[in-house]
């Protein structure tokens, strides 16, 4: 069925999450007969689209419904992020062993051999965790919430399940936008982690969320969709690189041999940063946000 901006919100409700589990159960198939990398990110990032799907449409739906599903759907997104980080981690030190600045560096190398093990241990404990998943029980259970929202019993602080999905949809982004603006003026800071660390979060939940109602937009959506993906993945680049950092700290190596590979992951963090320096003066989030609001 096609969604439209007239459409009764629990109709958009329910098509717009039977296609979110749809995917992500395409995805674990998967991943349950690959283990491939790649396959294991989408399915990562698959499970974390719904999770905002869930919170997106969870005024439609009972509270203790949503949270039973959301639960579920977060357990299968932890499964799958210890593998992803060593990933992760694999591949970025593999490619600074490259690094002409550090030319047979052996301390890298220890740490691609230390990933390199850690990754099948993780594959071995992620085959057991799945599993012992059921899911064609998980799979029931979903549908089951996803074609029961509230229609004529809405409790007292609940919304209007025939509200147009438009008018619903240009307010929950509204509401992610003012989550992400307030925290723009701490992230310009270089030295403020933490906020930059929130902001990445901030703009994944949006990025999500547009995805999610990009239905509704018959213009601009790949421009806007591109800016905001561009913001996710450097604060992505940023957060990674000093993950890392903390990596190495932790190794314990003698300083002589842990201060280039700081310097190395110091240098490229800084250029990450001033990537994100240049985007908030030239595509400010500000105004893709009301850009957003515009082709809403």
């Amino acid at each position: 069925m096609d969604v439209t901006g007239e459409t009764p919100l629990w109709v958009a409700a329910r098509v717009l999450l039977g296609a979110r589990v749809d995917d992500l159960f395409r995805r674990w198939k998967r991943v349950g007969e690959t283990f491939d990398p790649e396959e294991i990110h989408d399915l990562r990032v698959s499970s974390r689209r719904l999770r905002e799907a869930l919170l997106l449409f969870n005024p439609a739906y009972s509270p203790d419904a949503i949270v039973r599903v959301a639960k579920k759907v977060r357990r299968v997104t932890r499964l799958l992020g210890e593998m992803r980080n060593t990933d992760e981690a694999l591949l970025f030190f593999s490619d600074l062993a490259d690094a002409p600045e550090l030319p047979d560096c052996a301390p890298l190398h220890l740490l691609i051999s230390r990933f390199e093990e850690l990754r099948g241990e993780e594959r071995q404990r992620l085959e057991t965790a799945l599993s012992s998943l059921d899911p064609a029980a998980m799979r029931s259970l979903f549908a089951r919430t996803v074609n029961s929202p509230y229609l004529f019993s809405p409790p007292p602080a609940g919304i209007d399940p025939f509200e147009p999905f438009a008018a619903f949809a240009r307010e929950s982004m509204e509401q992610r936008l003012a989550d992400l603006l307030a925290l723009v003026p701490a992230a310009r800071s270089e030295e403020n982690i933490a906020a930059q660390h929130q902001l990445r979060i901030a703009v994944k939940h949006y990025r999500y969320r547009l995805e999610i109602i990009s239905l509704l937009m018959t213009d601009g959506y790949e421009e806007l969709h591109g800016a905001v993906k561009s913001y996710q993945e450097t604060l992505g680049k940023m957060h990674d690189l000093d993950v890392f950092a903390g990596i190495v700290h932790e190794a314990g190596f003698p300083p002589a041999e842990e201060a280039p590979l700081l310097d190395a992951i110091a240098e490229r963090r800084g250029r990450f940063y001033a990537r994100f320096a240049v985007m908030l003066e030239r595509i400010p989030l500000e105004t893709i946000g009301e850009r957003v609001r515009s082709a809403l």
